[in-house]
């Protein structure tokens, strides 16, 4: 009875280890745009589009063990409420646990989001200011990315 409980409550902790990786990622991400270096910024973003595999296969495995659970649509602040007596405080601890993580993640998410807009902001106005081309056209004339930053549409 107590499986898809205990299977929950490990998921969760999965997710907050997840959360506490995309944490790092993010600081990761906000250094290498404070370093103007697009080579580890690229190497950031394919890591973090690796992790949202992981977060898709985490949110199926969450969804079949809120069905067997019966607890689909509780809230995750609810959620210890709903388990049995014996796992209460087990549950309200990993919900808390994970909570931490997203708030952490999210005011590093954030903080890196606003100084990557803030150093793009700063090279528009930089290109601008030299004449280059307008915003939104792309690469300048005759400038190409390094090799590794480039694509192969054809595979």
């Amino acid at each position: 009875m107590d499986a898809p409980f205990l299977s929950y409550l490990d998921l969760l902790r999965d997710l907050g280890a997840s959360l506490d990786q995309l944490s790092q990622l993010a600081q990761e991400k906000m250094a290498s745009v404070r370093q103007d270096d697009l080579i580890a910024l690229d190497e950031v973003i394919k890591q973090e589009q690796a992790m949202s595999l992981n977060l898709r296969g985490l949110e199926q495995r969450r969804l079949k063990l809120m069905d067997q659970m019966e607890l689909r649509g509780v809230p995750l602040d609810n959620l210890s409420g709903h388990y049995p007596k014996d796992l209460q405080l087990q549950a309200k601890h990993t919900t808390q646990a994970l909570r931490r993580s997203y708030e952490l993640y999210r005011s590093y998410a954030d903080a890196a989001r606003s100084t990557l807009e803030l150093n793009l902001h700063e090279l528009d106005k930089a290109i601008a200011a030299s004449g280059g081309a307008p915003e939104g056209s792309g690469m300048p004339s005759g400038m190409e990315p390094p090799k590794n930053m480039k694509s192969d549409f054809r595979a």
